[in-house]
């Protein structure tokens, strides 16, 4: 059987999808039901996991389809940018301006001349340094 993920495009305001492994799908619908019905915020959660998503199948040749409609909203016509997130990854139009698909420029001028981004694990997870 080929890999699936889910695909969530129900952010509009983002300029790119964000596809999960069916791992992460399984985790993120164990938080969600452990939410409270009524709650609003798990009211929004579904809605975007559930009724914003596709599940998609990488076929044999290790292709992803996306149908012209998706396409069409973050604006890929010939090419896509996969870009790795962990459990996660997004995919958007090349053309796609960097400050709306990645915040690590950002977070990388917040940080003080020589420092490395590895000092922003959290302690008890990474190594001595």
């Amino acid at each position: 059987m080929n890999p699936r993920l889910v695909l969530c495009y129900g952010d509009h305001r983002m300029p790119y999808f964000t596809a999960y492994t069916m791992d992460a799908i399984s985790e993120i619908t164990a938080m969600i039901d452990d939410m409270d019905e009524g709650d609003p915020h798990r009211d929004g959660l579904e809605a975007y996991f559930y009724g914003q998503s596709d599940t998609l199948c990488i076929d044999d040749s290790g292709r992803l389809i996306l149908t012209a409609a998706l396409r069409d909203r973050v604006g890929i016509t010939d090419l896509a940018t996969f870009a790795a997130r962990g459990k996660t990854f997004r995919i958007h139009s090349p053309e796609a301006p960097e400050d709306a698909t990645s915040r690590l420029n950002k977070v990388l001028a917040e940080l003080p001349e020589g420092v490395a981004i590895t000092s922003l694990l959290p302690k008890k997870r990474r190594g001595p340094e």
